[in-house]
């Protein structure tokens, strides 16, 4: 349930005191305003502030079911700014409503709140000025910006700077190379001052968890240890299909910084649909990558489509594929000649605002992500830039 009230339009600011003002006459009205007979509680609950950038592009219906759902998980002040950097009258207006949700035994509603602030002219002071007062204190930031930013972007600077946790979605850059090795490089230069996840690094979760597994097992462990070759195949992104996917991108970067393989400077190739790249593990041993591009399909872009790690001498294989028509992931192991069938895991999609309510539950550095980003990122050098 959503109740809405706007605030009148402004070319000076936002009046914070009279959105708290009104915040609160709603929430007297809202419990005031039960049905004869109905003793529903409703509690006013706020666990984090979620600051949302979004721009008029963006589908606003959309977003609000995105935060329907995070806020049954995480009641919260979410404060949307949407942006509107081309229109050059300057203006600020803002809108208050409320969330809430019954809980299961029917007698008290959980509700938390949002405030609208749409922004244009001078953008990063107005926008920024105007957020800052409105955070609850006490209760972690996060900042969820739906794309990689530019770390020259003034707006984006001083929203981190307020926020303890920034969530990003490398998938949907417009430019995967180049947006790859930008959020390589801020999380490089801005490692102390800025915490950093990212909604497509939560989607290969179950994928890193089946290709770990195999090195559990005792048999299966020489022959990884002695692996020579891997293979990812992937979808690859609906807006640059000869670019390689961000999930890819990361699988391998994963896989790379995981077991201490470096990237030689020589031996790159790149075709349309397949990139070779020579890698170097610590005991000397030559590891050949190949990122192939599988023809795309309805609903799988940017998609892993499996992961092959080899051992070529005595053909062991070790593989994990997406199955799109169960809509699982199943694991294969040939050792000795052998083959067997492994694991199976569901792999059914989850919903955006799943994913985000995910990474609000983290509020500490992740550097195995980190280490993934940097990895990848010496393999797209490596790669060189993509044909325009």
């Amino acid at each position: 349930m959503m109740n809405e009230a706007n605030a009148p339009r402004s070319s000076k600011g936002i009046d914070v005191e009279g959105l708290e003002r009104e915040l609160s006459a709603k929430w007297a009205a809202m419990s005031a305003g039960q049905p004869e007979g109905v003793h529903r509680s409703i509690t006013r609950a706020c666990a984090l502030n979620l600051l949302v950038f979004t721009t008029p592009r963006d589908d606003a219906g959309q977003l609000n079911s995105l935060l329907e759902e995070v806020s049954r998980e995480h009641p919260c002040r979410a404060i949307v700014l949407r942006v509107d950097g081309e229109t050059p009258e300057t203006h600020l207006a803002a809108q208050v409503s409320t969330r809430c949700r019954t809980l299961t035994s029917g007698a008290k509603q959980l509700c938390g709140e949002q405030l609208t602030i749409e922004v244009s002219g001078p953008v990063p002071e107005r926008a920024s000025s105007a957020v800052e007062p409105l955070l609850v204190p006490d209760v972690p930031v996060f900042l969820w910006w739906k794309d990689i930013p530019h770390m020259e972007d003034a707006l984006f600077t001083r929203l981190a700077a307020m926020a303890d946790r920034v969530v990003l979605d490398s998938a949907a850059s417009d430019h995967p190379h180049l947006d790859f090795l930008r959020l390589a490089h801020m999380l490089d230069e801005a490692r102390e001052q800025l915490l950093v996840t990212d909604v497509n690094w939560g989607r290969l979760t179950s994928w890193r968890t089946l290709l770990a597994s195999f090195w559990d097992v005792e048999d299966y462990a020489p022959h990884l240890a002695r692996s020579n070759r891997v293979v990812v195949e992937y979808y690859p992104p609906a807006v640059a299909p000869d670019e390689i996917a961000p999930q890819c991108s990361l699988m391998i970067g994963w896989l790379a910084s995981r077991l201490g393989w470096s990237v030689e400077t020589s031996g790159a190739h790149v075709s349309k649909n397949v990139k070779r790249l020579v890698l170097r593990a610590t005991d000397g041993r030559r590891i050949d990558v190949e990122l192939q591009a599988r023809a795309q399909e309805s609903g799988c872009a940017g998609m892993l489509g499996c992961v092959t790690i080899e051992e070529t001498a005595t053909g062991s294989r070790f593989h994990v594929e997406y199955r799109r028509e169960q809509k699982k992931l199943e694991t294969r192991a040939q050792t000795g000649g052998e083959l067997s069938v492994g694991r199976v895991l569901a792999y059914e999609a989850r919903s955006e605002g799943k994913r985000l309510s995910s990474e609000l539950t983290f509020i500490t550095r992740d550097a195995v992500y980190e280490a993934a980003v940097a990895s990848a990122a010496r393999m797209l050098e490596a790669l060189g830039a993509p044909e325009t």
